[in-house]
């Protein structure tokens, strides 16, 4: 397991740790007064850096999956190598990212909550049912199709909530979601114990799928 993992983080394109950097930080920044847009920051760069570890044409893909069949490791090992190492890049992109995206915060005067410790929690399953929707479709089909689908769903998220903070109150909706998941707790672990079973059934969903692909 450790060398899929590995694997992936090694043969992560450049560009896959720039983008955030260079292309989603701006929009993050005009959103600094809600201290939660840092755990929508972190998701959304976690499921990115998932998504793109996979990045390749539909021919290239196809000979990656079929070399990493021709090692001795069961393909059922190489689906469980996908999903933990989405669990690395959630690790990554808090422990990176989000270090770069709290220092911001600070340095203008804006302080972390106990709503935003809750929320990192949420953050992480919120990340892997995303890549629950991706793995199966990404096994059964290809990257393109697979990413076309499921980065949608985070980047809208993404960008209209951060516009949302320039065109409304700034502080309204982080200070609402906070207090939301301190007051509503059921829903906290709910929301935790839903994840868990969709990212189970994906795994369980993409294993069938890719023991019975033909490479």
């Amino acid at each position: 397991m450790k060398q899929l993992l590995l694997k992936d983080l090694y043969t992560q394109r450049l560009f896959g740790f720039l983008f955030p950097l260079i292309f989603i930080m701006p929009f993050y920044s005009i959103s600094l007064n809600g201290a939660n847009y840092i755990v929508v920051y972190v998701t959304y760069v976690a499921i990115w850096l998932s998504i793109y570890s996979n990045f390749g044409t539909a021919a290239s893909n196809r000979l990656g999956l079929k070399l990493l069949s021709s090692l001795p490791v069961t393909r059922k090992k190489l689906v469980q190598g996908k999903y933990c190492a989405a669990f690395m890049w959630w690790g990554i992109s808090l422990i990176s990212y989000g270090t770069i995206a709290s220092l911001i915060l600070i340095s203008t005067n804006n302080i972390l909550g106990w709503g935003t410790i809750l929320s990192l929690v949420l953050s992480l399953c919120l990340a892997f049912i995303i890549i629950s929707v991706f793995y199966p479709l990404y096994f059964l089909f290809n990257y393109q199709v697979a990413a076309g689908i499921t980065m949608v769903i985070p980047a809208l998220a993404f960008f209209g909530m951060t516009f949302s903070t320039v065109m409304y109150d700034e502080n309204s909706l982080p200070l609402q979601w906070e207090l939301f998941l301190i007051e509503n707790l059921l829903f906290y672990f709910l929301f935790i114990l839903v994840s868990m079973l969709i990212t189970f059934a994906s795994y369980r969903l993409s294993v069938a799928i890719f023991e019975k692909k033909d490479l």
